[in-house]
């Protein structure tokens, strides 16, 4: 099974049962339009693809919910479509899309309110981005931005508020902010404020926004560093939010432009955000670096750098050693607690265990393999990993009555392993625990249905 998901898939456009109604995916963005102003409504696009099943299986559950009917009914026109489609690469090239599973919010002019990146069950995530949309339908719009700066509007206050509405819909400003910073009287990046301003929108480590910020605000021993006091003046959850934005647009660009320079940059930079944590550090360091590697294709280099990633870190850890990281981060998140009410008493702490992420990683990496790799030395190291992520997975839920059967995802990649190696029948086997595993949790388990008769028939293919 693909890795575990934290996301998951769309309901496919023509499913009755959803409280969503979804028109003919077939509908092009003309005909949405003239149909938007007609009915004086909204559209709701969402954008899938055929690359993940159990997504559309899962994503099925959160568009069931009755919860959405009225509010879409009374303000969206929806459509779903495939994203390779002919309709559905015409409406992803128009909002500039590159990957499916997105959720589009758009006036009937085209402008963008809203837009949810990856896709889930909770059925209450598209009703609040669905709210925000509609208070957003008034005022100005991001093509009035768009024209004002056609016609060359460049002045700090209109730049920055084009910044702010672009950000608003989860678009990009990279080049737009390099403008805006270009225009700054260079005293004013000495203003933290203006540095929160930019560093909010997440620059990347080798925009001209960034490396000017980083010039200016002194690197020597002696100096205390503008970003430093920034870092400090503002809450922990808005430092953390910073530095994921700067990474992740960071990674991004590095996979668009295949720039491993820029990729090892943002590793080394997402290891810092670990200091003095440097177990931690170095553990991400390399999670950026492998998915990056798998990301732009780069077969020959994620295989060497995931084995010896989980050879060195995954395989000399324990049982016993994963619940003390777990114990250790559990204390660091309950000091972080902020006092609450007269009485001083603390928040119910918010916790994900850290050692969930080594199991799940040797699932995805196996999965990898199993996609990816023919060769048998390669494959049995990947049904090994396989086999101690189950096994971790059961000896470090708390909760025992979840997933009573085992972690079908899990199960499911040891069964695809084992058929790729051509042992059949224990394929066979594993891929029926699979099924029965995911039965019980109440989702879906069709797509792992169809493996397993296609393993009986010896037509699976990878």
């Amino acid at each position: 099974m693909r890795k575990l998901l934290l996301y998951s898939a769309v309901l496919i456009a023509f499913q009755s049962h959803a409280q969503i109604s979804f028109i003919d995916s077939t509908t092009t963005w003309e005909q949405l339009s003239k149909a938007a102003k007609k009915d004086k409504k909204l559209l709701f696009i969402h954008l899938w693809g055929t690359g993940c099943e159990q997504c559309n299986e899962v994503a099925n559950q959160g568009f069931k919910s009755p919860g959405l009917q009225k509010i879409f009914q009374d303000n969206f026109i929806a459509i779903s479509a495939d994203i390779t489609s002919e309709n559905g690469k015409k409406l992803a090239e128009k909002f500039q899309i590159r990957a499916p599973f997105v959720s589009l919010f758009a006036d009937p002019e085209g402008n963008l309110l809203n837009r949810y990146n990856g896709t889930t069950n909770n059925a209450g995530t598209y009703l609040e981005n669905a709210k925000l949309a509609i208070q957003r339908k008034s005022g100005k719009q991001l093509s009035d931005y768009e024209k004002e700066y056609q016609k060359g509007q460049r002045s700090i206050v209109f730049l920055k508020e084009f910044i702010r509405k672009r950000r608003e819909v989860n678009l990009p400003s990279g080049d737009l902010l390099d403008e805006y910073v270009g225009k700054l009287p260079v005293d004013s990046l000495a203003d933290l404020q203006v540095i929160r301003f930019i560093f909010q929108q997440g620059p990347t480590l080798d925009s001209r926004a960034y490396k000017l910020i980083q010039a200016i605000s002194g690197s020597g021993k002696g100096n205390k560093r503008l970003v430093d006091s920034l870092y400090k003046s503002i809450p922990y959850q808005e430092a953390v939010a910073i530095n994921r934005a700067i990474i992740a647009n960071s990674m991004q660009k590095a996979v668009q432009t295949k720039d491993i320079n820029l990729a090892s940059q943002t590793a080394y930079f997402t290891q810092q955000t670990y200091s003095p944590d440097f177990n931690s550090g170095r553990l991400y360091y390399h999670r950026g670096l492998i998915n990056f590697y798998y990301t732009i294709k780069d077969t020959t280099s994620y295989f060497r750098e995931s084995s010896l990633f989980i050879t060195n870190t995954h395989l000399r850890m324990t049982v016993d050693s994963l619940k003390r990281i777990d114990e250790a981060a559990f204390e660091k998140s309950r000091e972080r607690q902020m006092p609450m009410g007269p009485g001083g008493s603390r928040q119910a702490v918010q916790f994900a265990p850290p050692s969930q992420h080594f199991h799940m990683e040797l699932n995805e990496h196996a999965w990898h393999f199993y996609q990816l790799n023919n060769k048998t030395r390669d494959l049995e190291q990947a049904l090994m990993w396989s086999k101690k992520s189950m096994e971790w997975y059961e000896d470090l839920r708390r909760d025992k009555n979840y997933m009573p059967l085992g972690n079908p995802a899990y199960i499911d990649t040891y069964a695809h392993l084992l058929y790729k190696l051509n042992r059949k029948s224990e394929a066979i086997e594993w891929q029926t625990k699979a099924v029965e595993a995911q039965k019980v949790t109440g989702q879906s388990w069709v797509s792992m249905e169809k493996d397993l008769e296609k393993m009986k028939a010896g037509t699976l293919q990878w």
